[in-house]
């Protein structure tokens, strides 16, 4: 199914480029199966195989990335809070 939206939406540019919008679709025939008016225009909006890959390694990528970042903000507070502490330090020794 992948295949289609692909196939498709180069044509609906040349379609709008060419003033071309009243010829259209009665129907498509493909891998043996025959898709009417309504279904190719369902088809069409449907995303891309790369854009469904794209969208599922999003989904799968952020969680992740959440679960690093919470178990890294336990160091990266401390080494903050160990800065702060050595800063207040030599400010305070500085000036004795």
């Amino acid at each position: 199914m992948g295949k289609i939206p692909a196939a498709i939406k180069p044509y609906r540019t040349f379609q709008k480029e060419k003033k071309l919008e009243e010829n259209d679709f009665t129907g498509a025939c493909f891998e043996g199966k025959f898709y009417g008016p309504q279904e190719v225009k369902i088809l069409e909006t449907l995303p891309s195989r790369a854009e469904i890959y794209a969208k599922m390694l999003g989904a799968l990528k952020g969680p992740s990335s959440a679960l690093v970042g919470t178990l890294q903000a336990p160091a990266r507070d401390l080494v903050l809070v160990l800065k702060a502490y050595v800063k207040k330090l030599e400010e305070g020794g500085g000036g004795q």
